[in-house]
This record gives structure tokens, sequence and C-alpha cells, in this order.
């Protein structure tokens, strides 16, 4: 192919990837919308659900000091350290061995994200910076963990230099949720809008990746 076709191929290529990438932004934006609609009226409390203090539901922790030191030291790191960060999903590293596993519910206690929420499952830490629940049995981590970013931002001390939301005051927060069933329900559906919201954020990363690439090749 001769550099006048190799280039308006590679033209054609990048104006393929500028569509695509046009089209998916209003399918994120109208995700995200749509789940914001269904959170009102799904998370908002009903006459007929329980009112549960989060100590009443789950086992309270928190983790411990790991230092940017301890990560780099590591054999074959693999279990992520989940920190105060909220970027990257919260990771700050990886090491070889694990403290947390199954599923729970993270909280940010310090910083100017305190209060932030993330549900978690699988092989993980923790940073002491960062709480832990681990739900009772009869309760769904995944449905709490929405009911609960709702609400955590109100309880964060910000009257201080470094705001916290500490385990104390986790504690005796108050939640109002539906029965067993129905939160298992209830969070199969923001699964389902959740991951649907993050392959479409993949998918414009890609064509972004894409796009950037090809006019990397057309100025060579």
């Amino acid at each position: 192919m001769d550099e006048l076709h190799s280039r308006q191929f590679l033209i054609s290529v990048l104006g393929f990837c500028e569509e695509i990438t046009v089209s998916i932004i209003p399918l994120i934006r109208d995700g995200y919308g749509k789940r914001d609609a269904i959170s009102v009226c799904l998370l908002s409390p009903k006459s007929d659900w329980k009112c549960y203090k989060v100590s009443e539901i789950a086992d309270i922790g928190r983790g411990r000091v790991i230092s940017s030191k301890e990560i780099a030291n590591q054999n074959n790191p693999q279990y992520p350290v989940y920190s105060s960060q909220t970027s990257n999903e919260g990771v700050m590293g990886y090491l070889d061995n694990y403290a947390f596993d199954g599923e729970y519910i993270t909280w940010t206690t310090d910083g100017a994200n305190a209060g932030t929420v993330f549900y978690r499952n699988g092989r993980f830490n923790c940073t002491n910076v960062c709480g832990t629940l681990k739900l009772h049995y009869q309760f769904d981590a995944y449905y709490c963990s929405l009911v609960l970013a709702n609400v955590t931002k109100k309880y964060v001390s910000v009257n201080l230099a470094n705001p916290k939301l500490m385990n104390n005051t986790m504690a005796a927060i108050k939640l109002y949720l539906p029965p067993f069933q129905e939160q298992k329900r209830m969070a199969q559906l923001f699964r389902k809008m959740d991951e649907n919201i993050i392959l479409e954020h993949k998918l414009l990363l890609s064509y972004q990746k894409q796009k950037h690439y090809l006019l990397q090749q057309m100025f060579i």
C-alpha cells in the first residue's frame, strides 16, 4: 500500500473511531441518568421497611498501615490494596497475600474522600484509612452499599483539617432496608445497570486509545 492510500486508510479508520466515540458518550450519559432515576425510586425508604443501625447488620473493621515500600517489595503481587483514594476503584497497589476474602463494603475514613463507599468481592487488603463492613446473613452487601453510599457524606466530620468518618460514627448510621429477597432483586437490577455502564466506559476508552494511536501514525 503506497503512502497516499495508507494515509487515506488511516483517515477512514480514524473517522470510524470518532463516530463510535461520539455515539457511546450519550449512551453512558443516558445510563447514568436512568440509574439515578431508578435509585430515587428503589433506594428511598418505604413505610414498611425496617430501620437498622449499621452495627446491627455488619461487623465493622478497618485495614492496617501498608506503605509504598511494602508494596514495592512484593514477589508475586496479585491481591489489591484499597486505600483512601477513589480513582482506580481505590487501588493503590498489590500484595502477595490478602487480609479479606468475600463480599464486603469498604469506605474511606479520612481525607477529602471521607465517606466514599465501595462494594468489594474477592480477596483484597485495606489500608488504615479504609473501613470495612462484613454484612450479616440476610443482608445483601451490594444493595446495602448503594443505600449506605446515599447517606454517608452527611455524617463526615468536615469541620476538621482532615475530614473523617470513623468507625464509631459509621456504627450509628441508620439505614432503612426492605426484606432480604427484595434486597437481592434490586441488587440484581443495579448490578446489571452498573455492568452496562462499565462496559460502555471500556468501549469508549478502547476507541479513544485507538484514535490516539492512529493520530500518532499519521504524523510519523
